[in-house]
């Protein structure tokens, strides 16, 4: 996830190898000479009138009349979609209901659960012999011996 209290002060659009995206900085020189020797066909990059985060510097270039053209209003646009969808993850959604009094859980109670054993799985199956559930049962006996504490 991105960091979205990130500012910058220069934004603008860039196409670098046939992909027109949108780009951010701090520095407008150094990254018009950093896409110049990268064979960029296309830097337009703007100082921001203040510091900005990136959903604040798109919904600012999309009103600039710089970036009016259909292409850069559809790039803008794209860009904002993505970031406005990133900054909403993670977000919760708290209903305004009152919280639960203790005694309230009290009262729930505690979930009953039942043991299970293999007889009883078994019992459900009664295609199973009595020969099957009693070699069953003489290996639980066994396997409790196993279990007991020698101290």
């Amino acid at each position: 996830m991105a960091n979205l209290t990130q500012v910058f002060t220069v934004a603008g659009i860039i196409t670098h190898n046939g992909s027109t995206k949108v780009r951010f900085a701090n520095d407008l020189v150094r990254r018009i000479k950093q896409f110049s020797k990268g064979g960029a066909s296309r830097i337009d990059l703007m100082e921001l009138p203040s510091e900005m985060t990136k959903i604040e510097a798109l919904r600012f270039l999309q009103s600039h009349a710089d970036f009016q053209s259909p292409a850069d209003q559809a790039t803008i646009s794209d860009s904002l979609e993505d970031r406005v969808k990133e900054s909403k993850k993670g977000e919760v959604k708290v209903s305004n209901s009152a919280k639960p009094s203790l005694e309230s859980i009290k009262a729930r109670g505690k979930k009953v659960t039942k043991e299970v054993t293999v007889a009883s799985i078994l019992s459900l199956f009664p295609q199973v012999s009595a020969t099957s559930a009693s070699i069953v049962a003489d290996a639980e006996l066994s396997a409790d011996l196993h279990n007991v504490d020698p101290a």
